[in-house]
C-alpha cells in the first residue's frame, strides 16, 4: 500500500476554488487498484491556521474538514481523522519532518517514507520531503511559470507509476519503432510510455513490459535495462551544454536537443535550470510524444495562393545578411557592436518599406534595443502576424568583450527576418505584419519577455500567429530537417507549417509541444499562438555561444527551405479574411 499525500493550498485549491484538473485527477488515483485492493490511500497535510494554543486546536479542524466538505473533496480522505493532517496538531510547520512522520503514522501501520508521495506546488518542500527520504513532485501552481508536472491530470501516470513500484521490478525498454508504435500499448497494462520521433521509451513492471515491446511491431532496435521510471529524466538543452557540462551523466537516448538521462530524483532537481538557461531538466513525460517526427516534403514551386504564387527568396541577399551580421564580431546585447547592427538592420527594413521604432530594453545593469518594423494591412478587420528573431549573439566562455560571430545563432534567424521582410514587401496583405529583432534573448529572453508585457489586451487579441526564427542554417541530419515548437495554442500554426514544408520543400519535419528558452515562450505563457522554427537535431550543433559559430559550418541551402515554409505560411495568413 502507498500514501499520496497533497498540500492543499495552490495544489489542489485556490481561494476556496478546486483547480482545474483536481477532481479528475482524485477520482482516477482513488480508482488505481492492487489486485482486488485499492492500490494508494490518499492523504493531506496542511500549514492551516497555525496556533499556539492546544484548545483550539479542535475548532481548526473543522473549519478544515468544513473547506473540504466546501470543496466536494472530503470523501477522496475519509476518515479525516487519519487521512488529514494540520501543522498546528504537531507544533511545527511543513516541511519539518515531524509533520511527514505525523501524517504516514496516521495514515497506516508499516507505512515507511519510502512508500509515500508528497505532491504541492512549493518547490523548496519538495526538496525538503526528498531529502527526508519521501518521493516528491514539484506541481505547477497558479502563476508559476514552470515546474516538474504542469497539470493535476499530469499527475495521474506519475502516481500510477509510484504505484505499481516495489510490486513488481520495474524496468525500461528503448525501441526504434514506427508511427503509431505507441497506439499499440494496451490501455490498464501498467506501461508508461513516451515518444521521441522514432524511439519509444516504454517502462514497467517486467513481466508485462516484456510482453507489451512483444506487441509494438518491428523494432530496428531495442535495449533493456532495469532503470526504473522514477530515474528518467527529459534534458532539453541548446548546443550540447548539458552534456558538456556533465559527461558523467547517463544518456539513455539522444536526440540532440532533447535527452533522456538516468538521474536520481534528487540530482535531477538539483541540476535543474542551468544559470545560463541553456538547458532545463524534467520528469520524463508520461504516455506521450516529446516530438514527432512527419513525412519529409516532396519539394517543388511555392504553391499558388489567393490567385498568385507565394513570393520568393533571394538566397543571394540572405547570404549577404549573413555576412555583415557576422561581420560586427560580437553583437553582444548590451554592447556597441548590437547596436551598430540594429542600426544597420533598421536601414534595411526602412528601404524595404516597414515603418520602424526602437524600443529599450533593460538587460541587467544594461541596456539593449527591440527593433520593430511594420507593414499595415489592408482588410477592414486587421489582426497581427509577426515574426521574430534575436539579433544578439553570446560566447559565454570568452565573456562581452570576445568574439561572438554567432552566425548560425542567431545571425541566421535575424537574416531570415530581412528575407521575410523584401519577399512579402509587396504582397498583397489583409492583416498587419510586424517583423522583431529581439536583444537581450542569450541573457534570458529579456527583449521578448518586455516586448510582451508592453503589450495592452487588445493588442494581444489581435496576434493570430508568431513565427521566431533562432538557428535556422545548421545541418545536424542526412536529411534536412526542420523542428515546429510550440504548444497547445499553437497547435493550428505547427499543422498548418508542416504542410507548408510538405507542399513546398524537401524538408523532413519534427513537431514538439514542449518550448523551451528562445522568444516564442513569453508568447505562449501569454496565451499567444507562437512555433519556433530552428533546424532539426540542433543539439547536436556544439559551435553555439562560442567564436566556432562562424559562416563556413552554415547550410544556406537549409535556411532557404524553412524560409520557404515559413514564406509560404505567412503568404497564406496575411491574405486570408
Amino acid at each position: 500500500m502507498k500514501l499520496i499525500l497533497f498540500d492543499l493550498g495552490q495544489t489542489l485549491e485556490s481561494g476556496d476554488v478546486l483547480l482545474p484538473g483536481a477532481l479528475e485527477m482524485l477520482e482516477a488515483v482513488v480508482a488505481l487498484r492492487d489486485g482486488d485492493r485499492p492500490a494508494v490511500r490518499l492523504g493531506l497535510v496542511s500549514d492551516f491556521d497555525m496556533t499556539d494554543d492546544p484548545a483550539l486546536v479542535p475548532v481548526i479542524q473543522q473549519r478544515y474538514y468544513a473547506l473540504l466538505d466546501h470543496l466536494g473533496i472530503r470523501a477522496f480522505f475519509e476518515p479525516v481523522a487519519e487521512r488529514v493532517t494540520l501543522s498546528t496538531e504537531v507544533g511545527a510547520s511543513k516541511p519539518d519532518e515531524a509533520v511527514f512522520r505525523a501524517a504516514v503514522a496516521k495514515a497506516g501501520p508499516g507505512l515507511r517514507f519510502r512508500d509515500v508521495l508528497f505532491v504541492t506546488e512549493n518547490r523548496g518542500h519538495v526538496l525538503a520531503a526528498r531529502r527526508l527520504g519521501l518521493a516528491a513532485l514539484h506541481l505547477r501552481g497558479p502563476g508559476q511559470p514552470d515546474a516538474e508536472v504542469d497539470t493535476l491530470t499530469d499527475l495521474i501516470p506519475l502516481v500510477r507509476a509510484f504505484a505499481m513500484s516495489d510490486t513488481e521490478p520495474e524496468e525500461t525498454a528503448v525501441l526504434t519503432v514506427l508511427p503509431g508504435a505507441d497506439e499499440s500499448i494496451p490501455s490498464g497494462a501498467g506501461i508508461t510510455w513516451t515518444r521521441l520521433g522514432d524511439v519509444l521509451v516504454l517502462s514497467g513492471p517486467a513481466d508485462r513490459l516484456r510482453e507489451v515491446v512483444g506487441g509494438t511491431g518491428p523494432a530496428s532496435r531495442a535495449s533493456r535495462s532495469s532503470v526504473p521510471r522514477s530515474r528518467l529524466h527529459l534534458v532539453t538543452q541548446i548546443g550540447r551544454c548539458f552534456q558538456q557540462e556533465f559527461p558523467d551523466v547517463r544518456v539513455v537516448v539522444d536526440k540532440g536537443r532533447f535527452l533522456v538521462v538516468d538521474l536520481a530524483p534528487e540530482a535531477a532537481a538539483a541540476l535543474d535550470r542551468s544559470p545560463t538557461g541553456c538547458f532545463a531538466v524534467r520528469p520524463l513525460p508520461a504516455d506521450e510524444a516529446v516530438f514527432e517526427q512527419r513525412a519529409r516534403g516532396l519539394g517543388g514551386a511555392p504553391p499558388a495562393l489567393a490567385g498568385t504564387r507565394a513570393p520568393e527568396v533571394s538566397q543571394t541577399a540572405f547570404e549577404a545578411d549573413v555576412a555583415t551580421l557576422v561581420g560586427f564580431r560580437t553583437r553582444h546585447s548590451t554592447g556597441t557592436g548590437f547596436l551598430a547592427a540594429v542600426e544597420w538592420a533598421q536601414h534595411e527594413l526602412t528601404a524595404s518599406g516597414y515603418a520602424t521604432q526602437l524600443q529599450t530594453v533593460a538587460v541587467g545593469a544594461g541596456t539593449s534595443r527591440n527593433l520593430i518594423a511594420d507593414r499595415i494591412g489592408q482588410g477592414l478587420d486587421r489582426k497581427l502576424v509577426i515574426v521574430g528573431a534575436h539579433l544578439d549573439s553570446v560566447n559565454l566562455a570568452g565573456g562581452s568583450g570576445a568574439d561572438a560571430p554567432g552566425a548560425d545563432d542567431n545571425a541566421s534567424g535575424s537574416a531570415g527576418v530581412l528575407a521575410i521582410a523584401r519577399a512579402l514587401g509587396e504582397h498583397p496583405s489583409s492583416h498587419d505584419l510586424r517583423l522583431v529583432l529581439f536583444g537581450g534573448e542569450e541573457q534570458g529572453l529579456f527583449g521578448s519577455r518586455h516586448y510582451v508585457a508592453a503589450l495592452d489586451q487588445t493588442e494581444r487579441d489581435r496576434i493570430v500567429a508568431m513565427i521566431n526564427m533562432d538557428m535556422i542554417a545548421g545541418r545536424n541530419t542526412d536529411v534536412p530537417t526542420v523542428l515546429l515548437e510550440g504548444a497547445a495554442v499553437s497547435q493550428g500554426m505547427i499543422d498548418a507549417l508542416a504542410a507548408a514544408a510538405q507542399s513546398t520543400t524537401g524538408l523532413a519535419v519534427q513537431t514538439s509541444l514542449h518550448p523551451f528558452n528562445s522568444d516564442h515562450v513569453p508568447f505562449l505563457d501569454r496565451g499567444i499562438p507562437a512555433v519556433l522554427t530552428i533546424e532539426g537535431a540542433d543539439g547536436a550543433n556544439d559551435r553555439v555561444h562560442t567564436d566556432r559559430d562562424r559562416v563556413e559550418f552554415l547550410d544556406h541551402a537549409l535556411a532557404l527551405e524553412i524560409l520557404r515554409m515559413n514564406v509560404a505560411f505567412l503568404a497564406q495568413v496575411l491574405t486570408e479574411v
